[in-house]
C-alpha cells in the first residue's frame, strides 16, 4: 500500500535563476470543504506541520494586496515570510509573492474538482532572481519536503473534517 507521502505528485523545471516546483494532491472532500479549511488561516498552526505562524490583517479574506506573515518550519528551523496577495480566485486559485535578496517567490495554490466529493490540491511555486542562481539558495529535497508536508497535513485534515 502506498505511504500518504507517495500520493503528493511534483514536477520541477529549473534554469540557473529559475526554479519551478509543482505539487498535487487529490483529497477526498469537496472543494467547499477544502477550501473552508485552507482559507481559516488562522488555524494553519493546528493542522499543518510546518507552519509555526501565521497571521493577518483584520478582515482578512483572501484578497489582492492583503498581508500574511508567516512562518514554516524548512530543515528543521523557522524561517519568516511576509507575502502579499497577488492572484485571488478564492475557492479556486490564489496566489502570493515575496522578493528577498533579489529573489522573487511566487506561490500559488489551485483547487480543482476532481469529482463532487474529490479535490485535487495543487502547489506551484517559482522562484527567480536576475543576478542570483536560485538553485544554489532554495535546495529542492528541502522545499519537497515542505510542500509534501503541507499538503498531506491538508488533505489528513479535509478528510478528517468530512468523515472520509
Amino acid at each position: 500500500m502506498p505511504s500518504e507521502r507517495s500520493r503528493v505528485n511534483m514536477s520541477l523545471t529549473m534554469n540557473p535563476f529559475r526554479l519551478e516546483l509543482t505539487s498535487s494532491v487529490c483529497i477526498a472532500a469537496p472543494p467547499e470543504a477544502v477550501w473552508k479549511i485552507f482559507a481559516d488561516i488562522s488555524r494553519w498552526t493546528e493542522w499543518c506541520g510546518v507552519c509555526l505562524a501565521a497571521e493577518v490583517e483584520t478582515d482578512f479574506d483572501w484578497q489582492r494586496g492583503q498581508r500574511i506573515r508567516l512562518k514554516f518550519r524548512i530543515a528543521g528551523r523557522g524561517v519568516p515570510f511576509n507575502v502579499a496577495i497577488t492572484e485571488s480566485e478564492p475557492s479556486r486559485r490564489i496566489a502570493w509573492a515575496s522578493t528577498k535578496l533579489t529573489v522573487t517567490a511566487v506561490r500559488t495554490f489551485s483547487f480543482a474538482e476532481e469529482t463532487p466529493d474529490s479535490t485535487v490540491v495543487t502547489d506551484h511555486k517559482l522562484f527567480t532572481s536576475p543576478v542570483l542562481p536560485v538553485r544554489l539558495f532554495y535546495p529542492r529535497p528541502v522545499i519537497r519536503r515542505m510542500t509534501e508536508s503541507m499538503l498531506v497535513d491538508l488533505k489528513s485534515e479535509c478528510e478528517r473534517a468530512v468523515g472520509a
